[in-house]
């Protein structure tokens, strides 16, 4: 069941925020301060502040968050993560495609984001282009997708 986000979903985000991080080992090769300086971005209160001045919504399976996406009022992708242990079941899909339906309500016809280079299969898969030429080494590497 997808959600809109709620304060007292933080903790379980946090968690699936951390958890997914950690497993993204092509993104970091298990450096850990590169992962140190990511997981310490997803802080209670970071969060919290990102939830007030943006749009999310989670999924919920089994009374427990699973997956979390953030978009900007602009149709900027800030946070888009699922448990490690139900990625590819179609939550990532489920979340993408409802933030699209929101989003297009609000008059936003582009969405972008910042992609890693574990998510970027995902997000090619489903219209995302490269902002720009980049080299395989480049990350973050900025997509976008018009929307109709």
């Amino acid at each position: 069941m997808i959600r809109e986000a709620q304060i007292q979903d933080i903790p379980e985000i946090i968690h699936v925020i951390h958890n997914s991080i950690r497993s993204c080992i092509q993104d970091h090769q298990r450096n850990e301060s590169v992962i140190q300086t990511w997981l310490e971005e997803a802080n209670q209160s970071n969060i919290l502040m990102w939830m007030l001045y943006n749009d999310s919504w989670v999924y919920v399976s089994d009374n427990r968050v699973v997956g979390f996406i953030l978009v900007s009022d602009q149709g900027q992708i800030l946070l888009n993560y699922i448990c490690p242990e139900r990625q590819y079941q179609g939550i990532g899909k489920a979340l993408l495609l409802n933030m699209m339906h929101c989003v297009r309500k609000k008059n936003i016809t582009e969405i972008s984001l910042e992609s890693t280079h574990t998510a970027l299969a995902f997000y090619q898969k489903y219209g995302f282009v490269a902002h720009q030429d980049f080299e395989p080494a480049d990350v973050p590497l900025k997509l976008v997708k018009q929307l109709c």
